[in-house]
This record gives C-alpha cells, sequence and structure tokens, in this order.
C-alpha cells in the first residue's frame, strides 16, 4: 500500500481524494477504512498512471464477467505462483503433473485440431475446429494415449461431452474408462452444463474461482462454495443485503498493477463454517455460444475473453450480437477517442480461423435489458 501511495499517481490521487493515508494501516483490521477502487475508476486513468515500470512484467487485459475491458500488468512471478496454487486444487482431487489432460479452454491453432503442449502434459483442442474434426483426431488419440483429466470452459467440456455421446458412444467410453475428473475453470459451472458432465464423464469435478487480474484465487469445498486461498491474496465482502456483497480483494504481489481492495464485480454471499470463511458466487460469468453458418457453434468466452484481444485496451465495453448463422456484430463503446482508435480496435480484435464474418457496430452505451443489467450475448428486438 505504501508503494501503491509513493509510486502510482492513481492511488495517490484516491486516498487523497478520500483523506487517506497508508500510514494509518497498521493490521488486517484496518482494511475497512482503505478506500474501494473499482474498475470503472481504473479505466478513467491511463495504463501508465495506474501502473509502475517493473522489470519483467506482462501486460493483460480481462473483459471480466460482463465484457467491460481493462488492461494491466501482472508481476513476472505471477503464472509460477498461479500454477502452485492450481496444482495444490488440483491434487486435493487426485491429480497429478504425469496424468495426461485433455484441454478445451478457447484456443486457436489454425489448421491444426489437436496440438500437444508439453509443459501441462495435456492436449489442447482447438475451440474453433469443428467436432466432426475433433472427434475423429480423439478417436485415434483414446487408441494409444489414456486421458486422465479434461480441463475447460464448463459449457465447452459439457458440449463436447454431449456431441461425443450422440455421434461417438464408443470414443466416449474410453474416455470414460482411464478419465479421473475433470477441471472446470474460467466460467461459472453451471448447474445444466454440471449435470451433463457429472452424467456423461466424471461425478469427480474441480472447480475454482479466480479473475485474470489474479486478485483472488478460491477453491470449490462443496459444491458451489469457494475458499479464498490466503497465501494468494486478501478477499472480503463489501455487504450489501444480509450475508450478501460485493467480491473485494487484494493481491499480496502485484506490484507493476496494484489492486488493493479492489471490486472484482461479483455478487457473493458470504458462509461462515467451522470458522473457516468462504463464499458463493450469485452472479458469474456462464458460457454461451453463436452459430455459425454449417449449425456448429463457437463459445463466447473463448472467442471474447479467452484470446485477450489488444483492442481492449481501447474500449468501455464489447457484447455480441447473432444476426443470422455464421454472421456476428461486435457491439463496441470505445473508452475515449472513437474516431481516432476505430481502426485500432478493429484491428486489436484477434478473429481469425472463427468461422464468423464479423461486423463492428460502435455505440455510445452498451445495450441494457429492460432490468439494467448489461448481457454479453444481446438478443435485440
Amino acid at each position: 500500500m505504501q508503494h501503491a501511495y509513493a509510486s502510482v499517481p492513481f492511488y495517490r490521487r484516491l486516498y487523497r481524494s478520500h483523506a487517506y493515508h497508508p500510514d494509518r494501516f497498521r493490521s488486517i483490521d484496518h482494511f475497512n477504512d482503505v478506500p474501494v477502487v473499482t474498475k470503472e475508476a481504473l479505466r478513467e486513468w491511463e495504463l501508465t498512471d495506474r501502473s509502475v515500470d517493473e522489470r519483467g512484467a506482462l501486460l493483460r487485459n480481462t473483459g471480466g464477467t460482463s465484457g467491460e475491458p481493462l488492461a494491466f500488468y501482472i508481476d513476472r512471478e505471477a503464472f509460477a505462483r498461479e500454477w502452485a496454487h492450481m496444482h495444490a486444487i488440483w491434487r486435493s482431487a487426485g491429480y497429478q503433473p504425469s496424468d495426461l489432460k485433455l484441454t478445451l479452454r478457447g484456443k486457436n491453432l489454425g489448421s491444426q485440431v489437436l496440438r500437444y503442449n508439453v509443459v501441462h502434459n495435456e492436449y489442447v483442442v482447438n475451440s474453433y475446429a469443428k467436432y466432426d474434426q475433433v472427434i475423429a483426431k480423439l478417436r485415434g488419440l483414446v487408441r494409444s494415449k489414456q486421458i486422465a483429466w479434461i480441463h475447460g470452459y464448463p459449457s465447452l467440456v459439457a458440449e463436447l461431452s454431449t456431441v461425443l455421446q450422440q455421434e461417438d458412444s464408443e470414443t466416449l467410453a474410453r474416455i470414460q474408462q482411464s478419465l479421473k475428473g475433470v477441471l472446470l475453470g474460467s466460467e461459472y459451472p453451471a448447474p445444466p452444463y454440471r449435470k451433463a458432465i457429472e452424467q456423461l464423464l466424471s461425478t469427480n469435478v474441480v472447480s475454482w474461482y479466480g479473475q485474470s487480474e489474479m486478485v483472488v484465487l478460491a477453491a470449490e469445498t462443496t459444491p458451489y462454495s469457494y475458499r479464498p486461498f490466503r497465501s494468494y491474496g486478501y478477499a472480503e465482502v463489501l455487504p450489501t443485503d444480509g450475508n450478501s456483497g460485493r467480491l473485494i480483494g487484494t493481491s499480496f504481489w502485484n506490484r507493476a498493477s496494484p489492486f488493493i481492495r479492489y471490486d472484482t464485480g461479483d455478487m457473493v454471499d458470504s458462509d461462515i463454517i467451522e470458522e473457516s470463511w468462504s463464499f458463493r458466487v450469485a452472479e458469474g460469468r456462464v458460457g454461451e455460444f453463436v452459430k455459425r453458418s454449417d449449425g456448429s457453434t463457437v463459445s463466447l468466452t473463448a472467442l471474447i475473453f479467452g484470446r485477450h484481444h489488444s483492442a481492449f485496451e481501447f474500449l468501455e465495453h464489447v457484447q455480441v450480437r447473432q444476426n443470422s448463422p455464421g454472421d456476428i456484430s461486435l457491439i463496441v463503446v470505445p473508452r475515449k477517442q472513437p474516431d481516432r482508435d476505430r481502426q485500432a480496435i478493429i484491428e486489436g480484435f484477434d478473429l481469425a480461423d472463427s468461422g464468423l464474418s464479423v461486423r463492428f457496430e460502435f455505440r455510445e452505451s452498451p445495450v441494457r435489458t429492460p432490468s439494467g443489467k448489461l448481457p454479453l450475448l444481446v438478443n435485440e428486438e
């Protein structure tokens, strides 16, 4: 906190405007005195004014759960720290690094359908390949390899398992025989997806909560209840109604783009079980799809969030409308100078090999539902 106040103009201005000084912070009990930071407030400042030039820092971006982009840096140790915690979560379900994974997490592999990644001992599925191609490759793979885990977005895992049941039950049966469990991340494991996965693949399902900002990471202890790692960051709930409220997180490690009492934008219900704090996500990112002209589908989690488009640096908001099979519109709200940034936004979306015709629609404000929510997939009359 002292580092942020001394080195980051955003925090210095924020704290002074609230008549707050980090010297007042003496223990965890004083967190309530620290001003909360929102994504909206951060996006009003240039990245250089809310970050520090740290050696080895990596530029990242996120769309959050509602398509509101934010660019930031993560420290050079972030991925090592992330994977150490992830493996701790997976080990609790029986995972070993020597176990072979099949991974469906929004990767675009061009003309390749499957690619082996030696770093994580996994076969990565091209999320934009058609399912008949994927099934053909899997049919050959499972004859010589034993897939121990499937790792991916809940929506993609559920859809692939359903297609396998319908199109190639023999290949599905081979996968079921060797499968130890399923690892679900990046989306909220909505009950319909989870039910399909448990029925068709395995009841040993592992889920966790996290964000691209790497502020809070929490392991699922019982279905839909998550316990945060205190070694990763400090999580708290800003109450709005009883035990419900907004999930707030503080990163202990990121000095490049500090996140201190950062409002994640997620609504949660707080639970105290045997003196251990956990939370349930009230609203989270749920997988949605758009259709290609041949009827096959593309995951919006993969298309919009999985590719980490550089265009996010220039955007306030992004939404998707399906005009017709194979034809979508990206509804974008530029952050500052729409005329100057228009071409950078168009060129900053990596939409190669998606099988979709994409139009851009520039607006001054995003599309809201009658109740005021901001959907990712827009269905306007």
